[in-house]
């Protein structure tokens, strides 16, 4: 199937019980699969067609708040239309779960733009390589951000053209399965810490405040995700059979190597086939697949720092004027390490930009030229 019907799969698998969405190319068959499941009365649920994706962010956040299981999905332009509705459901501490089908906010192709772009919403961010993967992702986030410990809503991304519309083999769970491994969601009141209560409704009303409780409050939840995400993986291979690393990174090939490449979403899949031919040909490079952005994977980047000589970030994506977000991320995270390896950054793939094979082998040869000089020649590489 192709990986809009696997989201939409993975919607009737968790029994969604609110969904909402506006057709919005590439995301648009998602909405056309939910449209027919619900017509065909797959299982029981509401599904609201509305007018544009303000509208769509504010009908599961209508639905969340009574404790509803809900989904949306969107694209490039209509994700920045969502931008004002998703900080409330951020804020709100709402477990929706959203698709977000990526397409760059500077043309119809995909890249990550549209979703770094919301990096400050307060939602979890995972980025996904195949048709597979997003059944099992969208499964995992349900059981996620529905946890007490985090109650935070998580955008699962796919690249659009390229995983949105073709088709692979999925292995679709048994439905009791599913259910046993995904209970209903228990509702929880919407009332908050009664110090972030007094934070939140005192001011200007004699009540003891400190305005920046419910910021802290948030920031920590979204930090618990990278724990409470790894037992879920867990889990969920045990139960299905499947997984994908330790949830936030995915390492590949990465025994006895001095060079990692780190990459996200399809073109992952395109460097696992270079780094494959690279080793042949006795190159030490690997690859460090990065599955969550939000919350980003510390832990896990410092270990593999202290055994590497440097790591090539490839982003899908760049704040102008900044550069791109994941190497700016891992620069900060490796700031204080006694060993940091070199780190170079290339640009690949914007714009829907083809990343090739050889792409990926000129990656390699770039960076492993770095390490034998012990310096980066080039700030940036656009490749």
């Amino acid at each position: 199937m192709v990986g809009n019907k696997a989201a939409a799969t993975a919607c009737k698998l968790a029994r969604v019980q609110v969904a909402s969405a506006f057709p919005i190319t590439p995301q648009t068959t998602i909405t056309q699969y939910l449209s027919e499941m619900h017509a065909n009365a797959e299982w029981d649920f509401d599904f609201v067609n509305v007018e544009g994706e303000l509208s769509s962010q504010v009908v599961v956040q209508g639905a969340s708040r009574i404790g509803a299981r809900t989904f949306t999905c969107t694209s490039g332009p209509g994700l920045l239309y969502m931008h004002h509705p998703m900080q409330t459901t951020g804020s709100g501490r709402l477990p929706v779960v959203m698709a977000v089908v990526h397409r760059s906010y500077k043309g119809m192709q995909p890249d990550h733009s549209d979703l770094m772009s919301q990096e400050w919403t307060g939602w979890g961010h995972w980025y996904v390589e195949h048709a597979q993967e997003v059944l099992d992702s969208i499964l995992m986030a349900y059981k996620v951000a529905e946890d007490p410990r985090i109650r935070i809503p998580i955008a699962v991304g796919y690249d659009g053209y390229v995983l949105s519309y073709t088709a692979e083999p999925v292995e679709i769970p048994d439905q009791a399965l599913v259910d046993e491994w995904l209970p209903p969601n228990k509702p929880i009141p919407e009332v908050l810490p009664d110090k972030v209560n007094k934070a939140t409704f005192g001011r200007g009303f004699g009540g003891e405040a400190d305005p920046q409780v419910p910021w802290k409050v948030h920031h920590d939840a979204i930090l618990k995700i990278e724990e409470v995400h790894q037992e879920v993986m867990d889990s969920f291979e045990k139960t299905f059979g499947r997984r994908y690393g330790n949830a936030m990174i995915e390492p590949y090939m990465m025994d006895d190597v001095d060079v990692a490449i780190i990459a996200m979403g399809t073109i992952a899949g395109t460097c696992k086939a270079a780094v494959e031919k690279m080793q042949k040909e006795g190159k030490k490079v690997g690859l460090i697949k990065l599955r969550s952005y939000i919350p980003f994977p510390v832990k896990d980047f410092q270990e593999w720092s202290k055994k590497l000589d440097a790591i090539a970030v490839v982003d899908r994506s760049i704040c102008p004027g900044k550069g791109g977000p994941v190497y700016q991320r891992l620069r900060e995270t490796l700031y204080d390490m006694k060993k940091r390896p070199l780190t170079l950054q290339f640009h690949a793939g914007l714009g829907g930009k083809e990343v090739r094979v050889r792409d990926f082998e000129l990656i390699g040869d770039k960076t492993l030229k770095a390490v034998k000089s012990k310096k980066v020649e080039e700030p940036v590489t656009w490749v």
